[in-house]
């Protein structure tokens, strides 16, 4: 997984991806010195007359780089040792152009010194969090004023010479630490930003959940112990002991729920599913276990529906007012049952209709899951959804 797959992006802190970023630049500067000295390694500018000897120099600065980034992109950013490696060969490398260069004049060494500064001021300044650590600035400035002493001529010209370049590579060093700072408080405040959309949205979402019960509490438990209590419904009647049998259920589905913890959302799904059989005067026995809180909404909302179509094809076939809807999680497998009493069917005789077909089974393939419905002639009838299709 790569730096630019989104995937990747999405799956690391804003934080980290700050430090990939600034690692990122780092890299682009070391390739912009490097390059040229692939193409030059040959040529009159080279750094010395022993072609053998700019392959091996060249060889090793590659390797070193390739090395520290593959271990950055692995790890997401640079460990001390990386530094500590790259100041001493910035050192030992300045010691080594000191020799048997081409151009007597010096400008040849004292360029590729510099490039070697500004490279590893870059990453001092990158990995630096407080001012103190600037202080490993100092070992590659004596060096280099030890290693150009001689090939300055004059002393005052090698003075201001030494003066520009460390200056130069002092401020990139700063550069480089205030660009990530202001982009690590920036990926900080987005990470709080982040949060707090998330936190509002849970709440928004959970206001939606309550006004949805609210709702479904008037237009049940509230409308029958109204109807009852102005004497538009006989209690002693049958029907009117199913329909307070099938609020009451709605209402234990409630309690379980808050008594769970927070609501997940196939949680929320079948606590409607329960609500919308109360409706259709039916008593669902309703309990839930372990369900996961980061199921995925489309799986979330399939199973809910597809219990709801169970539920609402034991009110129109199976001649009983109630129903037992279970949900649980095992092993990674969460799994919803919808079980009744009533009369069942062959499997082998009658086909499977269309809510069964559609709503039940294709609704859970769509999602990767799979349904299965168990029953005989007289049993009633067990409809079981699963996700992930695993083999029980």
């Amino acid at each position: 997984m790569g730096w630019r797959d989104p995937s990747f992006l999405a799956s690391v802190p804003s934080g980290e991806r700050v430090s990939r970023f600034v690692a990122m630049l780092l890299l682009l500067q070391r390739l912009s010195y490097l390059l040229p000295a692939c193409a030059s390694l040959f040529a009159q500018e080279a750094l010395f007359a022993d072609r053998t000897r700019n392959a091996v120099l060249l060889a090793l600065a590659l390797s070193w780089n390739v090395t520290m980034f593959h271990r950055v992109a692995r790890r997401g950013w640079f460990a001390l040792w990386m530094v500590v490696v790259d100041v001493v060969a910035t050192c030992v490398f300045m010691l080594v152009v000191t020799g048997d260069c081409i151009q007597t004049s010096g400008t040849c060494q004292a360029n590729w010194s510099s490039h070697a500064l500004l490279a590893t001021g870059a990453l001092i300044g990158a990995v630096s969090d407080r001012a103190i650590h600037f202080v490993a600035l100092l070992p590659p400035i004596g060096v280099y004023a030890l290693a150009h002493a001689g090939d300055m001529g004059q002393r005052f010209p090698f003075a201001l010479e030494l003066a520009v370049r460390v200056n130069s590579y002092v401020w990139f060093a700063i550069i480089v630490y205030f660009i990530r700072r202001y982009l690590a408080a920036q990926a900080r405040r987005l990470d709080e930003l982040t949060e707090q959309r998330l936190a509002a949205e849970t709440e928004r979402a959970a206001e939606q959940t309550r006004l949805a019960h609210y709702r479904q509490l008037h237009d049940t438990v509230l409308a029958t112990l109204t109807a009852i209590a102005r004497g538009g419904l006989d209690h002693h009647e049958e029907e009117v002991r199913r329909r307070c049998a099938a609020d009451a259920a709605y209402v234990r589905a409630l309690i379980r729920q808050d008594d769970a913890g927070p609501a997940t959302g196939l949680g929320n799904g079948l606590a409607h599913a329960v609500a919308r059989a109360a409706g259709l005067g039916m008593c669902v026995r309703y309990a839930a276990e372990a369900l996961p809180e980061d199921l995925p909404a489309e799986v979330a909302v399939a199973m809910a529906e597809a219990a709801t179509e169970a539920l609402n094809n034991v009110a129109r076939h199976s001649g009983e007012r109630e129903a037992w809807l279970t949900a649980v999680e095992v092993d990674g497998v969460v799994t919803v049952r919808v079980v009744d009493r009533g009369t069942g069917f062959d499997p082998g005789e009658v086909e499977p209709g269309y809510g069964l077909r559609s709503s039940v089974a294709g609704r859970m393939r769509e999602v990767g899951g799979s349904s299965a419905v168990i029953t005989a002639p007289g049993e009633g009838v067990c409809v079981e959804l699963r996700w992930p299709d695993r083999p029980p």
